[in-house]
């Protein structure tokens, strides 16, 4: 799997929010985003997943252009995890991760034994499986996350791309995320990309990092970055502390 993004340019309209983005994500990585608010981390993403179109440039998935593919080629290649709390809609957990097997299940959603097979399988795979009978309200906000994320496994896609995963989690399951999309990485060879603030938590299990300084994005191996003293110039107010792996008040 290889994502690679060539000169592109996101924003709305005909504001441009960040731009010449040139840069490659291999297959097998945990790559962290970071970014302030407003710096163009969100919109990248957006523009990443087909929910808002590129100003210019071009980003292609394994050489398919993801700007020409429809909503169900592109679900094939790709999932996303957003960052809203979800209450599940009345849902039970198994019934939330059989929405990932929509690509495959054709236009009336039914479920064949290998379908089930897969969900059951995702279900376990992120600790789960005794509450997949559970209403996905019931759960605590670290357990719908492990759900939401189980329901991207459940697509398949070689790219997981996952929108602040630990906003709304205490401590405790924010060291959980991380240590299962960690695993998902070292097991699976799933490549994740993920946009996030707690740094703590994220930094010790990343492989790469896409930081955006300056108006500019730099990416590369994580450690490469943060000897280069990049991570300095994400945030005007804080600056990086290698001794803690985090950010500090300047």
């Amino acid at each position: 799997m290889e994502l690679i993004i060539r000169d592109l340019t996101v924003g709305y309209g005909h504001k441009e929010v960040l731009t010449d983005v040139n840069v490659r994500l291999g297959g097998g990585r945990l790559t962290m985003l970071l970014g302030a608010n407003g710096s163009g981390k969100s919109t990248l993403l957006r523009t990443i997943i087909g929910s808002q179109q590129a100003l210019r440039g071009v980003i292609t998935l394994d050489g398919s252009d993801l700007s020409r593919l429809s909503a169900a080629q592109r679900a094939r290649l790709l999932s996303v995890v957003l960052t809203e709390r979800t209450g599940g809609g009345g849902l039970r957990v198994d019934e939330l991760v059989a929405i990932g097997r929509h690509p495959y299940s054709g236009v009336f959603g039914r479920l064949n034994a290998e379908d089930r097979r897969i969900v059951a399988e995702s279900i376990s795979a992120v600790g789960l499986s005794d509450k997949a009978a559970s209403a996905v309200a019931s759960l605590s906000d670290g357990e719908r996350q492990k759900a939401m994320i189980a329901r991207a496994l459940a697509q398949q896609t070689p790219l997981i791309v996952l929108d602040e995963p630990t906003s709304f989690l205490d401590i405790s399951a924010r060291f959980e995320v991380m240590d299962l999309l960690a695993r998902l990485v070292r097991e699976r060879g799933t490549t994740v990309l993920m946009s996030i603030h707690d740094v703590g938590a994220s930094l010790p299990v990343a492989d790469d990092l896409w930081a955006i300084a300056g108006g500019r994005l730099y990416a590369g191996a994580k450690q490469d970055l943060i000897e280069a003293g990049v991570l300095d110039g994400v945030y005007d107010n804080a600056r990086f502390d290698a001794s803690i792996n985090d950010f500090r008040r300047r």
